[in-house]
């Protein structure tokens, strides 16, 4: 348990001695709060109480008043001294009316007033006659009145209603007094005990807040050394006391990877890191913004591979479908492919051979069609096989690339002059590891190995295509001379049909002589006989 409240103490320490500051406060207030609604509770009782102690010395003043009132009026009647009486008799019902309602509040029934009403309206009808008879001259009755000292009847009723209120309202001024004085001691006490604890866990705060400053001081530089050691070092100083502006780095770092991460998601790799550069790359280089930079340069160049692999694709496909539209026309499929290649590599010329074999005893490379600045040039070339570097490559079967092409070898030419090429390639193309054909490619650039990549898978197509189309010709050319040697067969097998049914006419012609003659025979025979 001891430990508990110690491991306590040190992680919560500070938290635990105000949150207990807090609460002794709020007890504190509660307490006062208490003690000032007990004290304005006690200021309400005993003004309600003195109302009503007042409101009751009122009748037994009024009743003195009245008496001198009265007296003063019969010796020297003077009409001052009955306003003086009428002012009496018209505050006397209120005062009663008052104690009628405020006696039940405080536990005494009214019906304890019913006798002084009663003493008080019989004293006011004797006191009226007292003024009418001294008002009609009969002062010796009027006198006589007074000196019965009817008020004596009502003193005593007056007393009598004193013993029974006075006593509650004494009770009740000391109950409230004494609830009040209960509560103050109580405050006392409890603010005895706050002051007792309050000022031992303040000094124990002031420590801790110390030491959680020092600490605060150790952990925002360390979260500077960690924001330039993983984020981003700007090789500028930071003032560790402004920790708004450690914090403010940090989030600035943040944001900056989020802006740069959210650049390339969307394709932007030219986004480069605010101030890398001036910082210098060699600080950076293994922190966050050092790693996002590599990132960049490498998806950049994955893109760059991707645009490349893609311009290949493009190119096969245009390929395939200029083969698909013209896999029937030789001629035009060689035509088109041609221009399409030197077209789609930037080039300037291009010439396709295909090897002719019509004399199998004279197996050379012919060239086929050529290309040259949207102009064709159909012009008669015959390559023999191994001489030169077509006849080289053909013989080898290996692609030659050349970037230092010989002088005289071939001229690019135009409107504007002639020029010697950059760059040279002679492809050749397969099938089934047979060369069937060669392109050749000259150009002012020099090709990367994307193009060569497209040239190369070009030509597996083409050869493809130029074998089904010999072989389309070839199975023509065997289908034609089938057809023809098919009609020559029904030609004679018309004639033979046409001799037969000559020589079954002639049978008929035979058979019937022969039965003519038989008839003949034996008609000639029967008239012998005869």
């Amino acid at each position: 348990m001891n430990q508990f409240f110690s491991q306590l103490l040190k992680r919560q320490g500070v938290k635990s001695t105000l949150y207990l500051i807090i609460a002794l406060i709020l007890i504190d207030t509660a307490f006062t709060y208490s003690y000032k609604l007990a004290l304005n509770d006690n200021i309400e009782v005993q003004k309600k109480l003195d109302e009503i102690l007042t409101s009751k010395g009122t009748i037994i003043s009024n009743l003195n008043n009245i008496d001198m009132s009265l007296r003063g009026y019969l010796l020297v009647q003077n009409e001052a001294f009955l306003g003086t009486y009428e002012k009496i008799k018209s505050q006397s019902r209120p005062t009663m009316r008052f104690l009628d309602k405020q006696l039940p509040s405080i536990g005494i029934e009214a019906s304890v007033l019913t006798n002084m009403n009663k003493m008080l309206d019989n004293y006011f009808d004797l006191m009226d006659e007292v003024v009418g008879l001294s008002k009609a001259g009969a002062m010796e009755d009027a006198l006589k009145i007074i000196k019965a000292d009817h008020g004596t009847a009502v003193w005593e009723t007056y007393m009598k209603l004193s013993g029974v209120v006075d006593p509650v309202i004494a009770e009740q001024k000391a109950a409230a007094q004494k609830k009040y004085s209960d509560l103050l001691d109580l405050s006392l006490i409890f603010q005895s005990i706050l002051l007792l604890i309050g000022i031992p866990t303040l000094i124990y705060t002031v420590i801790n807040l110390s030491r959680s400053q020092a600490r605060r001081k150790s952990l925002f530089e360390q979260l500077d050394r960690q924001n330039r050691a993983l984020i981003f070092d700007s090789n500028k100083p930071t003032d560790i006391q402004d920790e708004d502006r450690v914090i403010g780095d940090i989030i600035g770092n943040l944001n900056k990877a989020a802006t740069f991460i959210k650049n390339i998601a969307q394709g932007n790799y030219e986004v480069k890191w605010d101030g890398f550069s001036q910082s210098g790359s060699e600080v950076n280089r293994h922190n966050i913004s050092g790693e996002l930079l590599q990132m960049r340069d490498e998806m950049k160049k994955k893109r760059e591979e991707g645009v490349r692999q893609q311009w290949v694709s493009e190119g096969l496909n245009k390929v395939s479908e200029i083969i698909r539209d013209h896999q029937t026309h030789f001629e035009m499929l060689c035509e088109k492919t041609v221009a399409f290649i030197v077209k789609y590599l930037k080039a300037q010329q291009g010439g396709l051979f295909v090897l002719n074999e019509e004399d199998e005893s004279d197996p050379h490379i012919a060239l086929v069609c050529c290309y040259a600045f949207d102009k064709k040039k159909f012009v008669t070339k015959r390559v023999e096989i191994g001489n030169g570097l077509l006849g080289q490559a053909f013989l080898e079967g290996e692609p030659i690339y050349l970037t230092d092409v010989p002088q005289d070898y071939i001229r690019i030419t135009s409107g504007l002059g002639e020029a010697n090429p950059r760059c040279l390639t002679i492809y050749p193309m397969k099938h089934n590891d047979t060369v069937v054909a060669l392109i050749e490619i000259a150009s002012f650039t020099p090709n990367d190995q994307y193009a060569l990549d497209f040239l190369g898978n070009a030509c597996k197509s083409i050869a493809a295509s130029v074998i089904a189309i010999q072989s389309n010709a070839k199975t023509k050319m065997l289908l034609e001379k089938s057809q023809q040697q098919a009609e020559e067969m029904r030609a004679q097998e018309e004639e033979m049909r046409q001799n037969m049914e000559e020589l079954e006419a002639t049978q008929e012609e035979m058979k019937r002589r022969e039965i003519d003659l038989k008839n003949n025979i034996s008609k000639y025979e029967r008239s012998n006989a005869a």
